[in-house]
């Protein structure tokens, strides 16, 4: 099989082409600004579409806005654009979880109706709505895959910083949080991608996807220090007081992130595609660290 990967060089890109490769599938990279279809010659079966913008720092709200639009709907449909030039006959787009939300109070599903609070949701969104209508007028298979927060080796950002906090022999007040959180590591979505590419089921579908296993923040961080030989350190603190600490201190983001309960229904992926996570969530933490 035969695919095209836009942005290999990040930090899904680089899992998805090491599988891709210990799989033998044929894939070719598609440098940023290399859309010109006779740069590449083969046929290919599946595009996997990965590059996005996802963190824009600095930026009045309007070029907030423009500035993820550019890379997450423009860039999306010149990539589409190839695909109907070479003839691809299926097109595989990372979108978000943040299409449907930031919280949940169940667990969200393909049906829900999209709720993005904020312009990376947004955009996400609007691509997933152009790229339908251009694959239906073009008859290319779409297939829309909506991860929630993405962990593994490399991983950057929130993640990141929770690791090193965890790593501090300091007592951290989640023990009495209750909420509960999906999450997908590297090795799982990369799997997943894979599946996608060329089930037969999965053409034009849309899947939300993660370890299967949610997880609150103490059990969070209770795992990383696991696998890290320390002790848990976990002490109580009420849910009221954590907001409002984190209020006090401008963080209301990150309380959402670290308080709040995000959770995905991945039942259609099992039931359609036949698919399960291949490591657990335990696994998937500890080969983080490792590598």
């Amino acid at each position: 099989m035969q695919v095209l990967v836009t942005g290999a060089s990040g930090f899904v890109g680089q899992r998805l082409c090491r599988q891709l490769a210990a799989k033998s599938y044929d894939h070719t990279v598609i440098e940023r600004d290399v859309l010109d279809a006779e740069c590449y010659p083969a046929t290919y079966d599946c595009m996997i579409h990965l590059a996005g913008r996802a963190h824009v720092m600095h930026e009045t709200e309007e070029n907030i806005y423009q500035a993820y639009a550019a890379v997450n709907i423009d860039y999306t449909l010149k990539v589409a654009e190839l695909a109907r030039r070479l003839k691809i006959k299926r097109f595989v787009f990372l979108s978000s979880i943040k299409v449907n939300g930031e919280a949940s109070s169940k667990p969200f599903t393909e049906t829900d109706t999209p709720a993005p609070l904020d312009a990376y949701g947004q955009t996400k969104l609007e691509a997933e709505i152009a790229l339908k209508e251009f694959c239906t007028a073009h008859q290319i298979e779409l297939v829309i895959i909506r991860p929630p927060l993405i962990y593994g080796p490399g991983v950057k950002a929130n993640f990141r910083q929770l690791i090193k906090l965890c790593f501090l022999s300091l007592p951290l007040p989640f023990a009495s949080v209750p909420n509960k959180r999906s999450f997908i590591s590297l090795d799982n979505l990369a799997d997943f991608i894979m599946l996608c590419s060329w089930h037969p089921k999965a053409a034009d579908q849309t899947f939300l996807i993660s370890d299967g296993e949610d997880v609150s923040t103490a059990t969070l961080i209770k795992t990383i220090r696991q696998a890290n030989n320390q002790k848990a350190l976990l002490i109580p603190m009420p849910v009221w007081f954590l907001t409002l600490l984190f209020k006090l201190i401008g963080k209301s983001s990150m309380a959402l992130r670290l308080i709040g309960t995000l959770q995905v229904d991945i039942s259609k992926a099992k039931a359609l595609l036949g698919w399960q996570p291949k490591i657990s969530f335990h696994e998937g933490i500890v080969r983080s660290l490792k590598e």
